[in-house]
Parts: C-alpha cells; structure tokens; sequence
C-alpha cells in the first residue's frame, strides 16, 4: 500500500512580553497553529522533535507540543527550532520556530517610618506591577555596615512592622529600642546588633523580582520618640530659716537632688519651669532659687517641673520651701498698748448678736482707758462670723455654727510714728439649740377583728431630742389633729439627751378616717434655751432629722357580709351586720324568704340604725312587727364605691333565736 503525503505546515510561533517570573510557565503549544492539509494537526498523529535547541536553557519543548519557560529567565530573546512529522509518513515533515521576548518583572514599592507610642514603626506597601504574585513576602533588614540584622518571610503586601530591636509588650509599650542597653535601670546607647540600623536601614523586599529602600528612623517630636524614656523624678528642696536682711539667696538649686535616667540631671537635657509661682521666690535657669528683697517673714512655696528635652510628656514636679526668719529690731513704742483676752461669752447663733461686747473695756493705751477714737483694730483671725466695729464692740452675724471660737484681733495707736499693736484673743461660745421629734403610731384593734372600725383607737408616742449645744426648758408637744389627746408634762432636756416617755396622745378613729383608709398627722415641739431663743420641730416618723408625717393605714372598707345572726333578746349578736358597709353609704339591702317573698328591703344601710333585726320590713302583707321565724333566708346586697362602681353580693342568711 502506497500512503501518498499530505500537506504538512509548521508555523512559526512569536511570543512577545512574557515576565520573567521566579517559577516556570508553560506559555504556548506550538500545535496549536500548525496544520496539516488545512486542518490543525492531530497531535497523536504527530512526532515532534527539536532541530535547534535554546542555547539558554530557559526554554523546553514538551512532548505534547508545550513550551516552558523557565523559572527566573533574564530579560531577552530565546529561540528554539523544532520539527514535525507524520507518524504514518515519516518522510512527510515540516520545520518552524518558537521565538519568546521576555521582560523582567517589576514591582513599586514603598515605605516608610513612624513612631507610635515612642516605638519605632515601618508602614510598607508593596505593588507587583506586572507579574501575578504566587508566594508571600520577604523583607531583610541591611544596616549600615551591609549586615543583615534580621529577616522576616511570609508577610502580605502591605502592612505595619516594627524596627528591628525594637520589642513592645502584650500592652504595646516599649520595652527595648535599637541600639540602647538597659544596666540597672540605667539606659546608655551601646551595641546591641541593630545600633548601626540608625540613623537609616536599607529594607530589601523580595517577591519575585527585589527591590531595596533607605529608610530613615522616626524622628523625634514632642509627642512620640522612638527611644526608651528616661525615668524622671524631681523632689522637694528646703531652706531657712533664712534672714534676707543678710543675703537674698536660698541656696538651693533645685537640680541637686533630682534624677534623669537614674543619674544626676545634666541640665542641658532637661527643661526647667515654674508650675506654681510665688511672688517672693524667684525660680532661675540654672536651678536657683532666690528670694525678693523685701521678703517679711514667713514660709514661701513655689511648684517646679522638670521634663525630658527629648519627651516633652515625661516630667516630674516637686516643691521648694523656703522659711524666713528676718532679724527684727525691737523699738520701744513712746505710748505702751496692751490687749487683753475676752471671755468667755456666749451668744445666740441663730439670730446673731449686736454688740455683745465691747474688746476695748478692758485694754490699755499708755495706762489709761483705750479711747476708739485713738486706735484701729482688726480682725485677725479670718472669721467672718464676727464683725469688730470702730468703737470696739462686736457683732456675731446670724445662722453661725454653734462651738466656741478663739477670735483674735489686733489693736494698733493710729498716731504711732512706728508700729504701735498689740494682740488679744476673744473668747465665744456660740448657742444654736435645737430640737427634733419623732412621732410613731400604734393601731388599737380593741374588738380584734383585724380591721378598723368607727371609735377604735391609735396610740402615738413621741420621742423628742434636744440636737443643739444648750439645754433647753419648757419643752411642749402639740398635735393638731383633730380630736387627738395629747398627755404629758412640760420637761427639760440637757444637751443631747432625749425623751420617748413623757409625751404621748391617743385619738379615736372615725368613719371618715376609715374610708380614707389612713390618718395623716403631724406633731410639733418647742422649747426654749436660756437666752429665751424659742426653737421648734415638726415631726418625723422615722429619725430626726426628717420632717415626713407619721401615716397609719387603717383597713376598714373591706366588705365581710355576716352570715347569721340571734335575735333573741339577749344583747348579742341582734342584727345583721355587714363588715365595711359604713364606707359604702350608697348601698341597698334585700332579704328574701325560703318562697322568695321580700321580707327586708332598705338603702343606705349602716349596721345601726337602719339596719335588719329580724322583722319584716318588706312590701308584703306580712306583718311587719312580727319577727321572723328561724330559718335560711336570701339576701342580696348592692352598692357603689367612691367612684361610682356598682358592685354586688348575695348569698344565704340563717336566723337562729
């Protein structure tokens, strides 16, 4: 058999910008354009074999007609020569070639320092510009001296990293900064293996291609600083006593005895400033103190604060205390003064006192009687409670706090050439009585039926105070309630004692207090102190220093109809009664025999007067001063509430005799 060729055509294969990537990648299949009489080839009818291999290597002609390009190929041109065949007519074959323009992958990136929370941060995005990334990223760390100090795989494109050397805590603070060493609390710059990533590293980022970028350490400012913070502590500095008459300076300095990263303070490093001012101190630059001339004796105060130059929020304050003490020269006034103490008085603190002593009666000038005309005096010990007038009387102003009180006060000769004063203290007690009652209520259930009923009682007892710093006397209690009695004698009571047995009151309970189901009252006290200063208390039902009135609810309105009922004469159980129906005026009663004739029809029934004993009062030809004979009977009771509801019961009543 004689198998004639068929029209064989290889066709040449041009591949044009294939990146060069760190992989390798099959980029075409060179069957794919050839054909055979016109028609694409059959790949199983075909023998494929190379003529002119790639001198790179970089690409490889597969058996199924791929081509791979291998991994990391340089930027150029590859070339290869391949030819195929008929299997069935070996002789019938065709040449072409694959040509592959590769370019170099790229990539953008960029990066850049930050400081947070004083730690040195890297925020970095990388950008691969014409390439497919198929694995993580790597990042080396280049210092100074070409040293690679750290290395870190697998991290995304973008994200935040922090400096090599730098170590935070769980809560991301600083515990280790690069370049720094920690002895004994003290941090000193020194070599760690990431002292020379400052000022600047080089971050070399690997994806596919690699990239390198200078990257500068954050700069300080004042609110973030990539460095450890320096323990600071200022401490308080005292002086004096110190006689400004000889010298003006305190000698302090308050840098002395303050620290700075656990060393003496290099003021350089430090700024100093004055947190609290004092008019008489001076806080100077270089850490000394002085004092103004001028400077009258006594204690000074001025508040410093220290803070790293380099962290503005990390400072420290402390306080300089500075006593002086000046040397006085006595001079012998030409007129004598002499103040002397006053007291004890008392006086009345509620309503204030005027003129309730003159301080000048019995103090001097040059041995005689002080004219007010003569002299100023003042108030000296910075109560405003008393007032010293021209004259020298005093006035204590009105609601002031009851105690005794220590007042001193000073008198000076207005014609003195010299300081011509004198000191004296003025002794007060001040009176602020006061009183308090509390007023507690007991219901009396005289028939012990659990509920109130119309002329049954409450019991009140009263437990009066005396609360302010006097005694008082003619202690009386008052109740306004109505138709209450109140019992007991006048009394006395010392400072802070009290009285729960004397005065008591009892009240009998109305009708009306029942259908209001409560009594709401309250007591009053009064007393007076042995100035005649009269006070007074409403009554509080559970402490003294509370004015609510004293509630007792009354239970007395709860419908109970009573099923039977003797009237026999004998004084006991005569009627038939209806618990609570007393707060239910507007009400009717029907009672009906065994046939259901009405026996009993009345409105408005109360248990007294209009009321069911046993007789016939219904519209019935019964004789109606008969009384009824025993036996069960029916009634039926209807009424309203204080809102006008209509309510209804009914049931059976037995009549015994």
């Amino acid at each position: 058999m004689v198998i004639n060729g068929a029209l064989l055509q290889a066709i040449d294969d041009l591949v044009g910008s294939v990146v060069g990537v760190n992989h390798p990648q099959t980029i075409i299949n060179v069957f794919d354009n050839d054909t055979n009489n016109g028609l694409p080839v059959v790949t199983n009818d075909m023998n494929l074999s190379i003529v002119i291999p790639d001198p790179t290597g970089f690409l490889t002609l597969n058996p199924d007609g791929t081509v791979t390009l291998g991994a990391n190929a340089p930027r150029g041109t590859y070339e290869l020569a391949y030819q195929i065949c008929e299997k069935l007519n070996p002789t019938n074959c065709s040449s072409a070639s694959i040509k592959v323009t590769v370019d170099e992958p790229t990539m953008t990136v960029t990066a850049s320092s930050y400081c947070s929370n004083n730690v040195p941060y890297v925020t970095y995005n990388v950008v691969a510009d014409n390439f497919t990334p198929t694995n993580l990223l790597t990042i080396q760390w280049v210092d100074s001296a070409n040293n690679v100090v750290a290395t870190q795989t697998n991290l995304p494109l973008s994200g935040n990293i922090l400096w090599p050397g730098a170590v935070i805590d769980v809560s991301g603070n600083g515990v280790d900064w690069p370049g720094w060493i920690n002895t004994n609390g003290q941090w000193t710059e020194g070599a760690d293996g990431f002292e020379k990533t400052r000022p600047a590293v080089t971050m070399v980022f690997s994806l596919n291609p690699t990239v390198s970028v200078l990257v500068n350490y954050p700069i300080a400012t004042g609110d973030c600083n990539a460095r450890p913070t320096f323990a600071i502590q200022a401490n308080n500095d005292s002086a004096g006593p110190i006689d400004i008459t000889k010298g003006t300076g305190s000698g302090i300095n308050v840098f002395n005895n303050d620290t700075h990263n656990e060393s003496a303070v290099i003021p350089a490093n430090v700024t100093l400033s004055t947190v609290t001012p004092n008019a008489n101190l001076t806080l100077n630059a270089d850490g000394t103190v002085d004092i103004k001339p001028g400077t009258p004796t006594g204690t000074y105060q001025l508040t410093y604060q220290i803070c790293d130059a380099l962290s503005s929020s990390n400072c420290s304050q402390a306080v300089v205390t500075v006593e002086v003490l000046n040397t006085v020269i006595p001079v012998t006034p030409t007129k004598p003064i002499v103040a002397n103490n006053d007291g004890v008085i008392s006086v009345d603190g509620i309503n204030g006192s005027l003129e309730f002593i003159n301080v000048l009666d019995n103090d001097l000038l040059d041995g005689l009687a002080v004219n007010p005309a003569d002299v100023t005096i003042t108030n000296t010990s910075g109560d405003n409670n008393f007032e010293f007038n021209a004259d020298g009387t005093v006035n204590v102003k009105p609601n002031t706090p009851g105690r005794t009180y220590q007042i001193t006060y000073q008198i000076c000769e207005k014609a003195a050439t010299t300081t011509n004063c004198a000191t004296a203290t003025l002794t007060v007690f001040v009176e602020v009585p006061g009183i308090a009652i509390v007023k507690t209520a007991v219901f009396n259930d005289d028939n012990d039926n659990k509920i109130a009923n119309a002329g049954e009682t409450i019991t009140y007892k009263f437990e009066v105070t005396n609360t302010g710093n006097v005694p008082l006397t003619g202690i009386t209690v008052t109740d306004p309630l109505p138709g209450v009695i109140v019992s007991g004698q006048v009394i006395s009571l010392a400072v802070g004692e009290s009285n729960d047995t004397n005065f008591t009151a009892v009240y009998k309970i109305t009708q009306t207090d029942i259908n209001n189901g409560k009594v709401t009252n309250q007591a009053s006290v009064k007393g007076s102190s042995g100035k005649g200063v009269v006070v007074e208390d409403i009554s509080d039902d559970t402490g003294i220093n509370g004015d609510k009135p004293t509630v007792i609810t009354l239970n007395g309105c709860e419908i109970d109809v009573k099923k039977g009922f003797s009237p026999n004469g004998d004084g006991k159980n005569e009627r038939f009664y209806i618990q609570g129906i007393e707060c239910y005026p507007d009400n009717t009663v029907e009672i009906y025999n065994r046939w259901g004739v009405l026996v009993f029809e009345k409105s408005g029934y109360n248990n007294e007067d209009r009321v069911f004993k046993g007789y016939s009062e219904g519209r019935t030809t019964m004789k109606q001063s008969e009384g009824l004979p025993v036996g069960t009977y029916f009634y039926i009771l209807k009424y309203k509430d204080s809102g006008s509801n209509p309510h209804e019961k009914s049931g059976y009543l037995y009549i015994n005799k």
